[in-house]
């Protein structure tokens, strides 16, 4: 009986969540300035008035996705289901004051190994790694060099007061940031804070990065979402950036449709499923001087310029020889990877100074109730024996980690499934380990 009656309200719930949907995509249709996902600002203004509400910065986008707490012996992945950890972690941050950066001495693989074991220590961790000076100006605090040192991780000493470490796993370099005050009691609380869920973690080397090993599997909730499905016409308004509407074709042809301002610009919407591409084929500002740190000035610009709100969406990876960023959605630490650029951003930005933006229509807009508990996934170790006993090649596998897949609800096409799963980047592409083990 109490089941049935727990399924009886999960469905009215859902009903009830489709009906204040239709109600916001009445108010979307009649005035799109005023509605978009997790956000109250607008995101239907053209991209020469963004408001500040909506344009992100540097430390809004380019943060770390996840904390890990060293403990004496073992290190412990925190998450809450009510906390931002990574968000929380940066307001105590942003507080400190610092002095300059300083590389510290690794002669071996070893030396770089026992930083990134440091007891007693908070490790925020970046998905890839950026530059120092991006996280100097997320944090708060300035670099006088290093300035282009790439840092995948973020070490935060717990029992010393006076320095944190920055770590650059492909070099296995070392940079200590000193501190003149800072107050870690909050982050203390955080690391000792029961109601946090605690995974056993390892660091295992993949190529030229550590990665976090799962060592007894992780229990992960599943999330169901409404989506908002915003209108092309603000696309062509915002990237096209003409005020001539006149001069704005459409072609349509089989399932997409081509808008063009008749001269380099491009922008094609897949009918079906929603995907945008955005071509702009101008190569009159050459980017074949541009640093990592020129590029991801560039993606942060071209980022705010679609105009959607960007309240949960990451930096994600970086493919250095085609220069293409990608930003993700993240829910609770864990990033959104689907087909047809659901959930996602990538910009192409080539040395030539044309560039491509791939997104959709559809983004994430409030959380509805999920019929599915939590789901417990294998440990890491697992996945990866079972896909090398399938024959699959360990030197193609580039990388591994929990994330969420994008489902289509059965009950509703307004609504998606967020299910985790784990995702190998297995010869550079990103795939449910579910789907290479089936194939």
């Amino acid at each position: 009986m109490r089941l049935n009656l727990r399924k009886y309200l999960l469905v009215l719930g859902l009903l009830v969540a489709v009906v204040i949907s239709l109600v916001f995509s009445y108010l979307i249709w009649i005035n799109p300035a005023r509605s978009q996902a997790n956000s109250s600002a607008t995101s239907s203004t053209p991209n020469s008035a963004l408001p500040d509400s909506i344009r992100k910065k540097v430390g809004d986008i380019y943060l770390p996705t996840n904390v890990v707490f060293n403990d004496d012996a073992k290190q412990y992945r925190l998450t809450s289901d009510t906390l931002d950890l990574t968000n929380y972690t940066k307001k105590q941050l942003v507080k400190w004051q610092y002095e300059d950066i300083k590389r510290l001495p690794t002669k071996s693989a070893s030396t770089y190994q026992r930083y990134l074991h440091t007891k007693n220590a908070l490790v925020l961790n970046y998905p890839v790694a950026v530059t120092a000076r991006t996280v100097a100006e997320t944090f708060n605090f300035k670099v006088s060099k290093y300035k282009s040192a790439l840092i995948s991780r973020i070490i935060i000493p717990l029992t010393k007061m006076d320095r944190i470490y920055l770590l650059d796993d492909k070099q296995e370099a070392v940079y200590m940031v000193g501190l003149k005050k800072a107050t870690k009691q909050k982050l203390i609380a955080l690391a000792k804070d029961k109601d946090n869920l605690r995974s056993e973690v390892t660091f295992e080397k993949i190529g030229d990065k550590y990665t976090l090993f799962y060592q007894d599997g992780i229990k992960v909730a599943q999330y169901s979402y409404l989506l908002n499905k915003e209108s092309t016409g603000l696309f062509v308004n915002r990237l096209l950036g003409t005020n001539n509407t006149s001069a704005i074709t459409a072609k349509e042809q089989d399932a997409t449709t081509t808008y063009s301002d008749g001269a380099a610009m491009r922008l094609t919407i897949q009918k079906k499923t929603g995907a945008v591409t955005f071509n702009d084929y101008n190569s009159s500002n050459s980017r074949r001087n541009y640093s990592y740190e020129n590029y991801l000035t560039a993606g942060l610009t071209n980022l705010n310029n679609i105009g959607v709100a960007l309240d949960d969406v990451r930096y994600d990876c970086y493919d250095s020889k085609r220069h293409l960023l990608t930003y993700r959605n993240y829910i609770n630490g864990y990033p959104v990877i689907a087909a047809e650029s659901a959930g996602a951003y990538s910009i192409l930005l080539t040395n030539s100074g044309k560039k491509r933006l791939d997104f959709s229509l559809y983004t994430l807009q409030i959380p509805v109730p999920s019929a599915g508990g939590a789901i417990t996934l294998p440990n890491t170790r697992w996945v990866i024996s079972q896909l090398l006993s399938r024959g699959y090649d360990q030197a193609k596998i580039g990388d591994i980690k929990v994330g969420y897949s994008w489902n289509q609800n059965q009950t509703s096409n307004q609504v998606v499934d967020l299910k985790p799963t784990y995702f190998v980047k297995y010869d550079n592409q990103w795939s449910d380990y579910q789907s290479l083990l089936n194939s």
